[in-house]
């Protein structure tokens, strides 16, 4: 019996150590996004002049949950699960549900290199390049990377990382696999001193020729098509619709600026330029993009100007493009035409993703609060084109950039109202109102005479963080 007795006794001491060794606190937290919206004209074309618009309504929902893992200070692993987008009716929101919906967004691990402040975070992550007006115009997705942040002291860090945004896994001529795979590099040193922040940057990239094989487009078809429309010019070269031309390298070089020390005044700046080199010239594409926002905090709202411009295509098609090049970005000062502000679950980027090849201004009066718990935010802006209407005119572009928004050029423009609303129902609990029209007047000579109509959207949607 005492034999029995110690042999319990030692293995309760055994697995008690293997459980203390295992130990770690588990937290999660997430968001479940509802979304019922009213669209008309998103194609900017109604039914009776040919388009695939007119009123439609779907209601819509999503959650996000993350899960964090924390073993100690120096050691932690997240995972990041998306359930959605569900279009109520539709597949795993149809009669019925039972769908298989649910995604892993984020999966990584976060640790500090033993004796040093050296931080790393490894596997599926949220990255974004350094935009502080209206997010990044280059790259700001979730993707597979290592990312090394240090902080020399407070008012010196920096970040470097490498991701690898596809591995298409084609086959060269010799059967074997190779130049299939895309990788990013980058650094950003981000200056903070007294009343302002400075944060220089860059990046850069290698495209291999077979990256857009079948595999590429068929497993991550539409990220890849906005990846590939914006290293690519608008006008491809004949014979070259399916890869990319050898030897094809893309970098970045940006600065992004803030200056608070007049506060309650603020004004922020990015600018950001961008390559993509080849070995044919009409292969290669370099242009850049300058945005900056001024506003002014007031006790009951926040008044604010910003601006951007962005270089566009020449008349010649044979010397590549002129506009900034980009991978995935997630960029824009509008809720409606553009992306970034706005709804978890919204319409959004009709007009363009990235801001290359336009320029605008705008005026926004933002966090209006006349009663507890409640804010408007009322924006008008008004876009341009910056790239010539010849390009357009020859064949060598198309109005629609197949999910970049439209090619907007130097004879096109348009206007866009936003009014957005925000209640805080409960602390954890918000409902978001959002209300667009945008105004497209395109130019006859340069697109023919199709009819043209004015989109709309009235949004509701219903946040709940946990």
């Amino acid at each position: 019996m005492k034999r029995i007795v110690t042999l319990l006794l030692a293995a309760g001491l055994v697995f008690g150590a293997f459980g203390g060794a295992q130990a770690a606190d588990i937290k999660a937290k997430g968001q479940w996004d509802f979304n019922f919206e009213f669209l008309n004209n998103t194609d900017f074309q109604s039914k009776e002049h040919g388009g695939k618009g007119g009123d439609t309504f779907a209601g819509k929902q999503r959650l996000r949950t993350q899960i964090d893992i924390v073993a100690s200070e120096s050691l932690s692993g997240t995972v990041y699960f998306e359930m959605g987008d569900t279009i109520w009716g539709k597949d795993d929101g149809a009669l019925g549900a039972d769908g298989k919906s649910v995604e892993v967004k984020r999966s990584y691990i976060d640790w500090i290199v033993p004796n040093t402040d050296l931080k790393v975070r490894m596997g599926i992550q949220g990255l974004a390049l350094p935009g502080g007006v209206a997010g990044s115009p280059v790259m700001d997705d979730d993707v597979a990377a290592i990312t090394m942040s240090y902080a020399f002291n407070d008012m010196v860090a920096a970040t470097a990382f490498w991701a690898r945004p596809y591995d298409a896994s084609a086959t060269d001529d010799a059967g074997s696999t190779s130049f299939d795979e895309m990788d990013v590099f980058g650094l950003i040193v981000p200056v903070t001193l007294d009343g302002m922040k400075i944060t220089p940057w860059g990046a850069y990239s290698s495209i291999g020729k077979n990256l857009n094989g079948s595999d590429a487009t068929k497993y991550n078809s539409a990220s890849w098509k906005q990846a590939a429309a914006g290293l690519r010019p608008a006008n491809l070269p004949a014979g070259a619709t399916t890869t990319f031309d050898k030897d094809t390298t893309a970098w970045w070089g940006g600065l992004s600026y803030e200056l608070s020390m007049f506060d309650p005044i603020r004004f922020k700046m990015d600018g950001i330029y961008g390559s993509v080199q080849a070995d044919s010239e009409e292969w290669e594409r370099s242009g850049w993009l300058v945005i900056g926002s001024l506003d002014y905090k007031m006790s009951m709202m926040t008044p604010g100007l910003f601006a951007w411009y962005a270089s566009g295509d020449d008349d010649d098609a044979n010397n590549g493009s002129e506009r900034m090049p980009y991978i995935s970005p997630d960029f824009g000062p509008t809720s409606f035409g553009m992306d970034k502000v706005g709804a978890p679950i919204a319409t959004d980027s009709l007009l363009t993703v990235s801001g290359a090849g336009t320029w605008g201004v705008g005026l926004q009066l933002a966090d209006i609060s006349f009663i507890e718990n409640l804010k408007h935010t009322l924006r008008v802006a008004y876009i341009k084109g910056t790239n010539d209407a010849e390009m357009a005119k020859n064949g060598h572009a198309d109005l629609k950039q197949d999910g970049n928004g439209l090619y907007l050029t130097d004879e096109d423009s348009a206007w866009e109202v936003n009014f957005d609303h925000t209640y805080n129902i409960y602390e954890n609990l918000a409902l978001i109102v959002e209300m667009g029209y945008i105004k497209l007047d395109v130019d006859e000579d340069t697109w023919g005479n199709a009819e043209y109509d004015d989109a709309m959207k009235l949004g509701f949607n219903l946040k709940y963080s946990f």
